[in-house]
């Protein structure tokens, strides 16, 4: 099966897209970010923890905000619940540690004013933008 043709939205949080095969940004142009889904669960060591590299990579990432950090949490684990049968999850990673040292990392970005100046369009359309009301 060619992942181009048949690759299918099946749901949008925010401006990323989980399809069958990759979770994508969608939002500003300029900005290309794709995980395909097998390597969603990539772990990698930080302040010796094993954390979700990925998750990690994109709050230290200062062209993302901080609703986009939090939609693409919720279209991982959207992901992580969909796919659970085809990837191999690993049982040493901290999914706690790695959203608790993205929260520090957030932080540290707004004590020293670098989080992005423009702020992505808010989208409505998904249960997650609703219940945020973003």
């Amino acid at each position: 099966m060619n992942p181009s043709t048949n690759d299918m939205e099946l749901a949008r949080f925010g401006n990323w897209s989980v399809t069958t095969y990759k979770i994508e940004w969608k939002g500003n142009a300029g900005i290309e970010y794709a995980v395909a889904i097998p390597n969603i669960v990539i772990t990698g060591e930080h302040k010796n923890c094993i954390f979700y590299q990925w998750l990690i990579e994109i709050a230290a990432d200062k062209r993302f905000s901080e609703e986009d950090i939090y939609s693409l949490n919720t279209a991982f684990f959207y992901a992580l619940d969909n796919f659970r049968s085809e990837i191999d999850i690993p049982t040493h990673a901290l999914l706690a540690e790695t959203l608790k040292e993205q929260q520090v990392m957030l932080s540290e970005r707004r004590q020293r004013c670098i989080m992005p100046v423009e702020k992505i369009a808010r989208d409505n359309s998904t249960w997650f933008g609703k219940l945020y009301k973003l």
